[in-house]
């Protein structure tokens, strides 16, 4: 059975979906908080230090089976981009092996199922403009994660 949690992080509630030490789910959430929810101890203290600065990665295991092969392909990539750091979204194509396939390297991101702690928020535009993160309104929860790595950098 799948438990649901929740993170109040600086920047906005945080919904995620995990069984054991395995996380299927985490995102931004602007809708109002489940009271009954099981928030996880662990999951909570990692992102508590992830916020700080003092984590940058993520002591956990992640499900995303039902992804196709290229969006595994992209999410396994964005796990290698180091904190405070960005790639393109043509670079992120060249480092899976299809160069020519920046749109749908921005279409799997925009399918990761756990941001933040698959950094989708670190793949910017080849202009270094940032572009596109659960949707075109939340671009400003991009810049602030990124400057918060950079920050702790």
């Amino acid at each position: 059975m799948m438990n649901i949690g929740y993170y109040e992080s600086p920047l906005g509630s945080i919904k995620y979906t995990y069984k054991n030490k395995c996380i299927y789910s985490l995102a931004f959430h602007f809708d109002e908080v489940d009271k009954n929810s099981e928030n996880n101890k662990e999951i909570n203290a990692a992102l508590d230090q992830y916020f700080a600065g003092k984590l940058s990665g993520f002591p956990f295991d992640f499900n995303y089976d039902h992804l196709t092969i290229f969006q595994k392909k992209v999410i396994d990539a964005l796990k290698k981009i180091p904190y405070g750091t960005t790639m393109s979204y043509s670079e992120v194509a060249t480092l899976i092996g299809h160069p020519k396939s920046m749109r749908a390297v921005g279409q799997a991101c925009k399918n990761n199922p756990i941001a933040v702690m698959i950094p989708c928020h670190r793949v910017i535009g080849k202009n270094g403009n940032l572009t596109g993160y659960s949707g075109v309104e939340h671009v400003s929860l991009k810049e602030k994660l990124l400057l918060l790595e950079k920050k702790y950098k």
